[in-house]
């Protein structure tokens, strides 16, 4: 698992504030809006700067962002006050089935293990829910390095637990996993 000091929190809260993400902001935002209704219950796993949790906050959606970083959480608690506690992916803080959909954008291949952490999502999904993962498309983006999936690592992290949509756009993977319900 990576964590993220003061330094490169402050990096990314510049890059959200120049508008960078924005693009990849309002497609998870998006896809979020295919899968649940507002008033559901979302959870963002690794935050970052908060700009997805304002984002989702301001379309109706109950938003809890959970982050290993304490400066990301900074920048976070800024963006969506309140919504975004520490923790780490492979052992949330938040009860079983609590949430609709789970969220990690551009965050899979910090994790670390996988098979912990995607578990600990299906056991927070409720019946039925969804966890929605974009990350760069490794397989057309090489450059990216290891800041991405190719499809098979995605299929392979996800279907060990979900049953999974992957579509290619350029240049992200974005994968749906169905929790059985």
């Amino acid at each position: 698992m990576e964590t993220f000091d003061g330094g490169t929190a402050a990096f990314y809260n510049v890059l959200v504030a120049m508008r960078l993400f924005h693009w990849a902001y309002g497609l998870a935002a998006r896809r979020v809006a295919e899968l649940a209704s507002p008033g559901a219950y979302v959870l963002e796993i690794g935050p970052g700067v908060g700009e997805l949790l304002k984002a989702l906050e301001r379309r109706g959606y109950r938003v809890v962002g959970v982050d290993a970083s304490p400066p990301m959480l900074k920048y976070a608690q800024r963006r969506a006050p309140g919504a975004s506690v520490a923790g780490v992916s492979f052992k949330m803080p938040a009860r079983e089935a609590a949430f609709d959909v789970a969220v990690a954008l551009f965050t899979v291949h910090h994790w670390g293990d996988h098979g912990r952490s995607v578990a600990e999502v299906w056991r927070v999904l409720k019946p039925g829910g969804y966890f929605l993962v974009v990350e760069v498309d490794l397989g057309r983006m090489p450059l990216a390095g290891s800041h991405g999936c190719t499809e098979q690592c995605l299929r392979d992290v996800l279907t060990t637990h979900f049953a999974v949509a992957v579509e290619r756009r350029i240049p992200l993977l974005i994968g749906v996993g169905r929790k059985a319900g």
